[in-house]
């Protein structure tokens, strides 16, 4: 049993990870990049963007100090209540209410492992 278990696991994990491999497009490799600045010279920059206050700070913050809304409590609620009805037929947005599969633990095992690639590994052999 706890074969199957890792091997479905495996599985999973190498499906998912293949997906999140193709979506991420924001990582920029710099393995390769040569300053043409010393150290010192992008510190003497950052000192003086600092005493410019042209850096952002930790500290920053939005202060809202006192709202006060125009909107009164019952048509808030009234759009609460119609947004939600509409998030149910978003593409985003995904509610799994008692889920009922048609297809067998097999089925759903052989598809697991053809996803894989057909992959088998020995665990604990």
């Amino acid at each position: 049993m706890n074969a199957k278990n890792l091997i479905a696991a495996a599985a999973v994990f190498a499906i998912t990870g293949s997906a999140f491999a193709q979506a991420s497009s924001e990582y920029v490799d710099f393995s390769n990049f040569v300053s043409t600045k010393s150290r010192a010279e992008v510190q003497a920059e950052l000192a003086q963007a600092n005493a410019q206050a042209q850096l952002a700070g930790n500290t920053e913050y939005v202060e809202f100090g006192k709202l006060a809304s125009t909107t009164p409590r019952a048509q808030v609620r009234t759009e609460l209540t119609a947004a939600q009805a509409t998030v149910g037929s978003s593409p985003e947005y995904v509610e799994f209410k008692n889920v009922v599969s048609s297809k067998t633990r097999a089925e759903v095992r052989h598809e697991a492992l053809q996803a894989a690639g057909g992959a088998r590994q020995v665990v604990g052999g």
